[in-house]
C-alpha cells in the first residue's frame, strides 16, 4: 500500500513538472526571454535558425503546451480518486497515461513550432 501511494505520488510529480516546465519555456520563448540557446527550448533545426523564428515557434506551441496545465490537473484527480477506490497499481496506470499525453502533445507542439519558424525564415519581418 506504501509503495503504491510512493509511486503514484512520484509520477504525479513528473506530471506537474512536465507541464509546469514545457509552459514556462513556451511562454519565455514566445516573450523573448528565453533567448535561443543549445540547452533549454523547443530546438528544432528551424526554431534554432533566429531569434525571430525562436520566439516565432514558441509562440506557436504555446497553446497547446498551456493546455498540458489542464492535462496534469484532470491526471491529479482521476488518479487519486482510482487511487482511492481500487488500490493497486490503478492509480499509477492512470498517472502514467496523463504523463504520455503529455509527451504526445509536446511533440505535436514541437511540430508545431518547427512549422512556425520555417515560415518566419520564409517571412521575415
Amino acid at each position: 500500500m506504501a509503495s503504491d501511494i510512493a509511486g503514484l505520488v512520484s509520477i504525479l510529480f513528473g506530471v506537474i513538472v512536465v507541464s509546469a516546465a514545457s509552459t514556462w519555456t513556451a511562454r519565455a520563448g514566445a516573450k523573448g526571454e528565453l533567448t535561443r540557446n543549445g540547452s533549454v527550448g523547443l530546438r528544432t533545426r528551424h526554431t534554432q535558425t533566429s531569434d525571430s523564428a525562436w520566439q516565432a515557434g514558441h509562440a506557436a506551441a504555446l497553446p497547446l503546451l498551456t493546455r498540458t496545465v489542464w492535462v496534469a490537473v484532470i491526471t491529479i484527480v482521476l488518479a487519486a480518486l482510482v487511487q482511492l477506490s481500487s488500490g493497486g497499481p490503478w492509480g499509477i496506470l492512470v498517472g502514467v497515461c496523463g504523463m504520455v499525453v503529455e509527451v504526445i502533445m509536446l511533440v505535436v507542439a514541437t511540430r508545431a513550432a518547427n512549422r512556425a519558424a520555417k515560415d518566419a525564415e520564409s517571412f521575415p519581418t
